[in-house]
């Protein structure tokens, strides 16, 4: 089975999404790319304002780390005792303000030298058995520095005479990073700076130490590979937040900066966002081409398809009205506007000259029934004239029955002329008509015949009527002829049609049977009447039943309703009816 049709739009959405589709897969390429290079450009700038935010505290690292080495390469050449060792720390701090406090630890973790006068013991203090079994430059965090009291940076160094650890110098820088947020500028509130070492321990933070964590990954062991190259990566707080970071090393192999920020600050694009915006902008371009496609599909075609539609429509239903002006057509629309023009304008024509033609045909037909029942009528005329003169009964009685049969003919004539149609007859009429004109009968010993018709109204084709009216006229006339008065009542003719189904008639013409007045049943016409209804009985194609009783004689015949099959000339009808009765005659 063929599927069903689809409308011009979805065949026109179809065609320009195809068309579309390869503009739009580019689209989503370059989209994808603009935004990939957005998203880098805002990684570096998150990257790079990190960096920029820890300026400060990378120089003021950087300014203590070169000072240790300073200390280390005096100490180291060793000489110098314990009040000229206090007195190089005090002259450094006091030149360098940023610092607060200078010493020198001995290997045993025993402060030999310092800016403060008194004797200072680091051999239990945390992290410094780790320093001294692998010397190297440290950096830590104590909140309460055991010569300053106060929160400090501590950057240790160690001093070594070629292979032998000789002690570690130790610079204080104070920790008013704890409290003091770094120097983020303009940022943002929500910005969050730290700098952290190579043990992962934050150093500072914009936030204070302790309330730094919350906004750091959880993991942070390889935050300082990656702070060598400079990265930004996104991942989770500790607190399940989703976060941009940004790595940045301050001491190479020592010190790193780490910046958290929200990821709707970080970046112009990324994520749900990004993939939103790629498929957004196809979408866009589709919608858009298909509307401007429809709306021109519309404007030039759908709408001249309306109207052409429309008289399509009103043609198909029997207006032959031609198409008005189709304003703003395209050319090929106006060519067929042109031409549907004009096979309105043929077809009307032809359909007047063919309506004047059917009239004229109609007026003839009628015309033509109407002098064949006038002649009809003339001859019945004529054969009452013989009729009133005819000297023997059989010889009127030969020109009764030669008159009915000819009135007979005279009455279906007049209903091909009375029917306005051509091509049907109604049984109700025509059966009704010669009942009316054939039943007539004088009084059977003084009593009237009475006559019941009972005729179901049903159209016949002009073939069928024709027969069905001669059949009805010989039964009838033999029931005329044959009528008797019973004993039980008046004499009777009984005329019925009736349609026990859709498609089958059935006729029934029965008459009383008793005594008469003028020897009827002396008379014999040859059985000119039986031989005729046996030919029309063949042409109806029907079936019959004859009872008889001692009271009624009951002719009965079933047929079937032929199927209307076009108008038929009379003429024909009448040759067939006409050789038929040859037939039966012979």
């Amino acid at each position: 089975m063929d599927a069903e049709p689809r409308s011009l739009t979805v065949y026109l959405a179809a065609l320009v999404t195809l068309a579309l589709l390869p503009l739009g897969l580019i689209a989503v390429l370059q989209t994808r790319a603009v935004i990939t290079e957005a998203d880098e450009r805002s990684r570096a700038s998150v990257l790079a304002r990190t960096i920029e935010a820890a300026t400060r505290e990378r120089e003021l690292l950087q300014k203590a780390v070169g000072a240790s080495s300073g200390l280390t390469a005096a100490l180291s050449a060793g000489g110098m005792d314990k009040a000229a060792c206090s007195g190089l720390m005090r002259r450094f701090v006091e030149r360098q303000p940023e610092f607060v406090f200078a010493g020198f630890i001995q290997p045993n973790g025993v402060m030999a030298c310092s800016t403060v006068e008194k004797d200072i013991d680091l051999s239990d203090a945390p992290g410094f058995g780790q320093i001294s079994e692998n010397p190297q430059l440290t950096f830590s965090v104590s909140r309460a520095g055991a010569a300053t009291g106060q929160s400090v940076i501590i950057v240790t160094q160690p001093v070594m005479n070629r292979t032998e650890l000789m002690g570690f110098v130790s610079i204080s820088i104070p920790h008013a990073l704890a409290r003091t947020p770094l120097d983020v500028g303009n940022i943002g509130s929500d910005v969050v700076i730290a700098l952290f070492d190579v043990t992962g321990e934050v150093l500072s933070s914009n936030v204070g130490l302790d309330e730094v964590k919350p906004f750091l990954p959880p993991a942070k062991e390889n935050l300082l590979v990656l702070s060598s190259s400079g990265k930004t990566f996104s991942a989770k707080t500790a607190d399940g937040e989703d976060r941009v970071f940004a790595v940045a090393s301050i001491i190479p192999g020592e010190v790193a900066v780490i910046g958290s920020w929200p990821r709707e600050a970080a970046l112009a694009s990324v994520g749900a966002g990004s993939t939103a915006l790629t498929i957004a902008f196809p979408i866009l371009m589709w919608v858009t081409g298909l509307g401007v496609a429809l709306w021109g599909l519309h404007r030039l075609v759908i709408r001249h398809l309306d109207s052409l539609r429309s008289a399509v429509r009103r043609f198909a239903l029997g207006e032959r009205d031609p198409i008005e002006s189709l304003a703003g057509a395209p050319q090929e629309f106006q060519q067929i506007q042109t031409a549907f023009n004009r096979m309105v304008l043929l077809i009307r024509e032809a359909e007047a000259q063919h309506e004047r033609d059917l009239v004229e045909k109609t007026l003839l037909l009628r015309e033509v029934h109407h002098r064949v029942k006038n002649n009809l009528q003339l001859i019945a005329s004529i054969m009452n004239m013989h009729l009133r003169k005819a000297e023997t009964t059989e010889a009127r009685r030969l020109l009764e029955q030669l008159q009915r049969r000819v009135r007979g003919l005279a009455m279906v004539h007049q209903s091909l002329n009375q029917n306005s149609q051509m091509t049907t007859i109604n049984t109700e009429a025509l059966i009704g008509h010669l009942v009316a004109e054939l039943a007539h009968r004088p009084p059977i010993l003084g009593q009237v015949v009475e006559v019941d018709c009972r005729i179901a109204p049903v159209e016949l084709g002009q073939d069928q009527a024709v027969t069905l009216s001669m059949l009805v006229a010989e039964a009838l006339t033999n029931a005329v002829k044959y009528v008797g008065v019973p004993q039980d009542g008046p004499p009777t003719i009984s005329v019925e049609l009736t349609r026990p189904e859709e498609s089958n008639l059935h006729l029934k013409i029965s008459n009383t049977r008793g005594q008469t007045d003028d020897g009827a049943d002396l008379f014999h016409s040859g059985g000119i009447g039986q031989r005729l209804m046996q030919a029309f009985l063949r042409q109806l194609d029907g079936s019959e039943t004859i009872t008889e009783t001692s009271s009624h004689y009951v002719y009965e015949v079933t047929f079937e309703i032929a199927e209307l099959e076009g108008d038929s000339e009379p003429q024909t009808i009448a040759d067939e009816r006409g050789g038929d009765a040859r037939a039966a005659a012979e």
